[in-house]
Parts: structure tokens; C-alpha cells; sequence
């Protein structure tokens, strides 16, 4: 368990350094100042398929985006999975199942903390019958960052996202079709 709360722990920290080299614009951006709040999202329903990896039986991968299993340390982890956009590696969803909801939150706060100079700004959002909880950011100023966490299934769950808002219709969708085993 262990093992993996490190690899899973790692695998973030990369996505984090690699989070602001993409530049898709996606529909919806956070702004303004303390935490946020939002109840709806962007209503666009995008094509897509729903596919499966490791723990997570279901999952939606938009046109244009591709899926991938494992972590970048251990190819094989079932409980991390990337939806990321096909075209640039550098936007994408990277999802992994934490040690637990305090660990979730501890990670959160790291992010917040490490990117502070970028005006981090709290958010909580309902996708279906999971509340999401964490921080988003701009890095560089322009490219959407997220860290948020849910329980869904009685697991917590975290998701870094890199190059969409947290309240772009296709993080919606993504969000809203996840299933745990």
C-alpha cells in the first residue's frame, strides 16, 4: 500500500511539472477571488466512448483523447488511469485512488501551498452524486491546473488535471461517468 501511495504520490508530482507546457484553451476558466462555487457547468455534450481500466470500470474518453493505464513509474497500477488529449500529452485528467480522504486533503493543501504565487483559488463542484473538492490555479498564468478529490465508492479519489478548467463541460462529462470497482 505504501508502494503505492508513492508511486501515486511521484506520478502527480510529474504531472504538476509538466501541467504548464500545454496551451489548449479549453470553454471555461475559474476567476475571481476566494473560494468558488459552482453548481453548474457547461451543458456541451461531447462524442466519446466509455472504457475501463483497473479499478475504475468506467470511464468517459472524449474524441480526440486517448487513454492510458498505469502510472509513469508502474505501467501496470490499476489504480492510477490518464485520459489525456491525443494531440498534446500535456492536457489531461490524471486520476489515482489515495490512501484516504485526509491524505486527499493534505494533498490539496500541499498544492495550494507549492503554487501560492499563482493565486490559487479553493472550488467545490457537484458532478452527478459526487461532491469534488480541492484547489485550481493558472500556471504561468494561462494554463488551467486542478487538484480536486471525491469518495466515490467508498474510495477517495483524486484527479489532477492539466490544460482544462474544473468546470469545462469535458472535465463534466470525464467526472460524472466515473465508476469505482
Amino acid at each position: 500500500m505504501k508502494k503505492r501511495a508513492a508511486v501515486l504520490v511521484f506520478a502527480l508530482g510529474l504531472a504538476i511539472c509538466f501541467a504548464g507546457c500545454g496551451d489548449k484553451k479549453d470553454d471555461t476558466s475559474a476567476s475571481g477571488g476566494g473560494e468558488q462555487t459552482t453548481t453548474e457547468a457547461v451543458t456541451e455534450t461531447a462524442k466519446g466512448t466509455t472504457e475501463s481500466w483497473g479499478v475504475y470500470s468506467e470511464i468517459f474518453v472524449p474524441d480526440g483523447m486517448k487513454l492510458t493505464g498505469g502510472s509513469q513509474i508502474d505501467k501496470e497500477d490499476q489504480n492510477t488511469v490518464w485520459v489525456q488529449d491525443s494531440r498534446n500529452q500535456l492536457n489531461y485528467y490524471v486520476f489515482g485512488i489515495s490512501t484516504s480522504e485526509d491524505q486527499c486533503k493534505k494533498d490539496v493543501e500541499s498544492t495550494r501551498e507549492f503554487n501560492k504565487d499563482s493565486d490559487p483559488q479553493d472550488i467545490s463542484i457537484r458532478y452527478g452524486d459526487n461532491e469534488w473538492k480541492g484547489v485550481t490555479y493558472k500556471y504561468n498564468g494561462t494554463t488551467d491546473v486542478v487538484q480536486m478529490y471525491s469518495v466515490i465508492g467508498g474510495k477517495a479519489v483524486t484527479v489532477r488535471i492539466g490544460g482544462y478548467a474544473y468546470d469545462a463541460a469535458s472535465t463534466k462529462q470525464i467526472l460524472e461517468s466515473l465508476k469505482i470497482k
